[in-house]
């Protein structure tokens, strides 16, 4: 029997956004299989705090779990303090003596043979592991460099540009460093892949997307209206809503409406004469099923977008930019439509919510194109193939 110790930077339940869906991915591949025996740890945070009975009861009948509580609350002196010493604040916050000592004590008791570590904000643990000869893979699930960089050359003002750049190379050289002290290293895209493997030649890398849930109810291709959902604590979420609200639909929607929901969403953050406002949703199927045409207006991130994802397998009508489908091979016109150009995004959510026919053929095509390239089983086998060659 093969021991894997996967570790969390949050846990996966409640499914509050795509970090959430992509940890419970791995988990629940790791559950699957005869041969691994899972011990499930995760870190407790004020915006994730750690709630066993949320996890499904099969999954906790399958192993064993624990968590520790950090506090990863940003706060000025911790910012400057860190600016002046040139680390990263971002990895900094997800530190502690005190999971140091748990993660200690289970790993004095037990014997592992593989840790998975599900972000670069883990890697301050990472010596623990190695003390004890376990083989160590982390799941890198974007370019974290890249979203700070990206958020950079979109701000407007020169101090946050700059802080922003700051934050970017910090955590690149971060990266770089302790990437190359690991066994193992799975990306979620293959453009990621080949950054790790250009930089970490010596590490073995694969590229293992998140897998996704491909039974649903049928869906209605009558309805004709707009929604988004996903995490409105997250910059490239904020970031992209503000640009659809205030270029794409600036003077509103002639006969429909965009609805918003999401994590951290204040019911009175957005005035703006087409939007509805629903703030946190509490059950994501039922919100999206209830809606037409999904919106994905992102313009800066990293990775694959979970949201993308799950409304494809949903098969989803969806508009949305080339940042929203990178590292997704689709195809404009056929599983989704692409425009970044705030005319041309506009004019394609016309057109979508006039032609019943266009909503079902792309949603049809998403939905096939989940099951033959993101299939729970097809990715499971990829997943445990890499754990036992490292």
């Amino acid at each position: 029997m093969h021991r894997v110790f996967h570790f969390s930077n949050k846990p996966p339940f409640p499914l509050r956004d795509g970090g959430c869906i992509a940890i419970s991915s791995v988990l629940k591949s790791l559950l699957s299989s005869s041969e691994i025996e899972v011990f499930h740890f995760t870190l407790s945070t004020y915006k994730h705090p750690y709630a066993p009975e949320m996890y499904p009861q099969t999954w906790k009948e399958r192993m064993e779990m624990d968590s520790s509580i950090v506090n990863t609350k940003t706060n000025l002196l911790g910012a400057l303090y860190y600016l002046v010493r040139n680390k990263s604040y971002n990895v900094a916050r997800f530190y502690d003596p005190k999971v140091v000592k748990t993660i200690k004590t289970h790993l004095n008791n037990n014997k592992y043979d593989t840790a998975i570590l599900e972000s670069i904000y883990l890697l301050p643990y990472l010596s623990l592991f190695k003390e004890k000869g376990i083989k160590v893979i982390v799941r890198a699930h974007n370019l974290e460099h890249e979203i700070w960089s990206s958020m950079a050359e979109k701000s407007p003002i020169f101090l946050k540009r700059w802080y922003f750049n700051r934050l970017s190379s910090q955590l690149e050289k971060y990266e770089r460093t302790e990437l190359a002290k690991v066994d193992g290293i799975v990306s979620i895209t293959e453009e990621d892949a080949l950054f790790f493997q250009q930089f970490e030649p010596e590490v073995t890398t694969t590229a293992i997307p998140t897998a996704v849930k491909t039974k649903f109810p049928p869906t209605d291709y009558s309805l004709s209206d707009f929604y988004f959902l996903g995490a409105m604590d997250w910059k490239p979420n904020i970031d992209g809503i503000q640009w659809f609200l205030n270029n794409v639909i600036p003077e509103g929607l002639k006969g429909t409406k965009f609805y918003l929901g999401g994590k951290g969403l204040k019911t009175n953050q957005y005035n703006h004469p087409s939007v509805e406002n629903v703030g946190e949703v509490e059950n994501a199927l039922d919100f999206i099923s209830a809606h037409g045409i999904c919106i994905i207006p992102m313009h800066s991130g990293s990775g694959i977008k979970i949201k993308l994802l799950e409304n494809m397998a949903m098969g989803k009508p969806i508009i949305t930019t080339s940042e929203g489908v990178r590292g997704v091979d689709v195809t404009h016109e056929k599983e989704v439509l692409i425009a970044d150009d705030p005319d041309e995004f506009r004019e394609l959510m016309y057109r979508l919510h006039l032609d019943k026919n266009l909503r079902r053929k792309l949603g049809k095509n998403s939905k096939l194109f989940i099951k033959n390239n993101y299939s729970e089983e097809k990715l499971t086998r990829r997943l445990i193939a890499f754990i036992k060659d490292i």
